[in-house]
């Protein structure tokens, strides 16, 4: 039972941070500037926390995660500091800005990490590179998608990132069931 606990926590932890902040600026009046502050500050520390939590467990960061926590961390930052400006852009970009923030992890994860973007810890049935530009790819379609849609929540928000996150999952599955039957045939 205890690691059967442990388990759905490692699962989802990750999307804490997102879940309080969509929650929050759904269920607040968020007319003023100041209002914004405590659901970044909030989906910060979440994401951070959730961050420590998974790499202490010795689990791979999810990179999209990685990349909305960066979002939200600098979407605190630009509030602290009085740089209205990005917390503007942010709000006229929407979607496509916390996209933006995924896309620049994958790509720092693609180059600088071990795991690359898709996050896994040795080569199967694609090589890391490989997965990690099959991930680039769908992060460049869903926020294309996002872009050109930015003011329609379905088009525009809500189907990038199911998108997005479906795509990963279907590349982690794949990765994983392809090696198996490659070592089943030979």
């Amino acid at each position: 039972m205890k690691n059967r606990i442990k388990s759905i926590i490692d699962q989802s932890i990750e999307s804490l941070s997102l879940t309080i902040f969509l929650l929050y600026i759904h269920l607040a009046d968020m007319n003023a500037r100041a209002d914004w502050l405590l659901p970044y500050l909030l989906a910060s520390t979440a994401g951070l926390g959730a961050m420590v939590y998974v790499y202490r467990r010795g689990l791979i960061l999810n990179r999209l995660f990685i990349g909305i926590t960066l979002y939200f961390c600098s979407g605190l930052v630009s509030l602290i500091t009085g740089w209205d400006w990005l917390n503007q852009a942010y709000g006229e970009l929407g979607a496509v800005a916390m996209l933006g923030w995924i896309l620049l992890t994958g790509l720092v994860a693609s180059v600088a990490s071990p795991h690359g973007f898709l996050g896994v810890r040795s080569p199967r049935y694609f090589s890391i590179p490989g997965g990690s530009c099959l991930l680039l790819l769908a992060g460049l379609l869903a926020t294309a998608g996002a872009a050109s849609f930015m003011n329609n929540p379905l088009f525009g928000q809500w189907l990038p990132f199911i998108f997005l996150f479906s795509m990963r999952s279907l590349l982690l599955h794949l990765d994983k069931k392809m090696l198996t039957a490659t070592a089943t045939a030979a």
